[in-house]
């Protein structure tokens, strides 16, 4: 089946970087693009209208929890204080050394899937899943990523602790370390890896995950990127995105994390640091003394950028522009509800400008280029990403002829600044149609929404027998306004 989309303004690759190409076609056969260009006259056996339309490549969130969005939704505006402004410490760690987190009362099957609608709702084709910890359900996750359609990143972590609130002492938050589980659990990762890498037509990728750098020993990190390098797939972790984890690191080590990381050779073009917030030179920190975007540029090093769930806390990265100039690749990810790449691009240009108190900072095309080739580059891929011939067919259409985005001048500004995920009404994955004139093709959307509020329900309905204290959600995570 060969598809022509013809009429609209294209954003397309060519002499390496995007570029409008306006009133463009772009054809692809299969799973890949043929033809980009202003005509084409060999066969086609459908055609899709793209006039006043914008055609881009699928977005590419390089970190993404795609099953969590009951506790996100708890802690909005709240949550304790004595945590640093973190937000998923607030519902990750167990109820006592033997309990399990409030979170766990989920439905995992309704809230993955949930997720995953979402993030084709909003136009993302390839997303790494950093999915529920060390006691997750490799088998679930792997079934819904192929029921789902996407390319998926994936594979059990591992950790060398677990946090949790000891009920003996008002609930306060402390570490049980157990680094032989971790040695157990990359074990179990590298298997998966190499059972499952390239399944599903090559849309299920591994790679190696630690749930936290500061939950780690040395060792464990050093284990798994060794196994990372062996196998020739990604290295990932939660990085600098706890106040607390930079000045713990420096007290124990000497040196800030990214320092330690790269002492241990822990950085390199295949490792993705999500966040990466704190470190050297942040305001928060009150350590200049170490060029930590040196080494994270010099070496290869990507950073997946989530702004949205760090603003909402209070605190972001200080200066996207100045990671790019130290040539760190910059990649962007959806972290947790509402997995909204357009809200991402957004929140995080404003905030980039507000920060660095520069209206030319944070432009457009640095996050959408973070949204697309940045993924791209932190998989080590070159058909993602972009659309050009040969790459992958992961194509988005938005509608961009109405009042919300009006007159357009710069298509990637409007884009940025204007548009909304209702505004998507194609997404094209692996040359598969996923949603089709605003409508999912593979899901029920209603059912799945109505298993995504039976889950934040089973949350909050046993949370007083989950939470260390307990109190009520509702005690603990008042509602914005009493009922009525």
């Amino acid at each position: 089946m060969i598809t022509l989309i013809s009429g609209g303004t294209i954003i397309a690759y060519k002499d390496g970087g995007h570029r409008v190409l306006k009133d463009g076609v772009l054809v692809f056969e299969g799973d890949r693009i043929i033809h980009v260009g202003t005509a084409y006259d060999g066969k086609v056996d459908q055609t899709i209208n793209a006039a006043g339309k914008l055609v881009i490549p699928g977005f590419v969130s390089t970190h993404a929890h795609v099953n969590a969005h009951e506790g996100s939704r708890l802690i909005t505006d709240l949550g304790r204080r004595d945590v640093m402004r973190s937000g998923f410490l607030n519902y990750t760690p167990n109820n006592g050394i033997d309990g399990r987190p409030v979170v766990a009362a989920a439905s995992a099957e309704h809230s993955i899937r949930f997720g995953f609608a979402q993030l084709i709702r909003n136009g993302v084709t390839t997303v790494l899943s950093f999915g529920a910890g060390s006691r997750d359900d490799p088998k679930l996750m792997t079934d819904l990523a192929d029921e789902s359609g996407l390319r998926v990143y994936y594979a059990p972590q591992a950790t060398g602790a677990e946090n949790y609130f000891d009920k003996d002492h008002q609930g306060r938050l402390q570490p049980i370390w157990n680094e032989a589980v971790g040695f157990e659990q990359l074990e179990r990762a590298v298997r998966y890896v190499e059972d499952h890498h390239g399944k599903f037509d090559g849309r299920l990728q591994g790679l190696i995950l630690v749930r936290n750098f500061i939950l780690a020993t040395v060792p464990l990190m050093r284990r798994a990127k060794e196994y990372a390098d062996r196998l020739g797939v990604q290295f990932s972790t939660h990085f600098c995105e706890q106040l607390f984890e930079f000045h713990e690191t420096v007290r124990t080590h000497g040196m800030t994390p990214v320092d330690l990381m790269e002492a241990e050779g822990l950085l390199g073009p295949n490792v993705i640091l999500a966040h990466c917030v704190y470190i050297a030179g942040h305001s928060s920190t009150t350590w200049e003394y170490s060029n930590d975007l040196e080494k994270l540029g010099r070496t290869g090093s990507v950073v997946a950028h989530a702004p949205v769930a760090y603003l909402r806390r209070g605190y972001n990265l200080e200066g996207f522009e100045r990671y790019l100039a130290h040539n760190v690749t910059m990649s962007m990810g959806t972290d947790v509800m509402p997995h909204d790449m357009l809200g991402e691009m957004r929140s995080g240009a404003l905030a980039a400008k507000l920060i660095g108190k520069n209206h030319e900072a944070g432009t457009s095309a640095s996050f959408f280029d973070a949204a697309t080739l940045g993924g791209a580059k932190a998989f080590g891929r070159t058909d993602i990403g972009r659309l050009s011939a040969g790459a992958k067919a992961d194509i988005v259409i938005l509608d961009f002829d109405n009042m919300q985005i009006g007159p357009v001048y710069d298509p990637i500004r409007s884009l940025v600044h204007l548009a909304t995920p209702h505004l998507i009404e194609t997404v094209i994955c692996d040359g598969k149609t996923l949603m089709s004139d605003g409508v999912l093709t593979g899901y029920d959307e209603r059912s799945v929404v109505e298993g995504g509020k039976r889950s934040l329900q089973q949350v909050v309905d046993q949370f007083p027998e989950r939470h260390w204290s307990g109190k009520s959600a509702a005690e603990c995570f008042p509602v914005s306004y009493a009922a009525w």
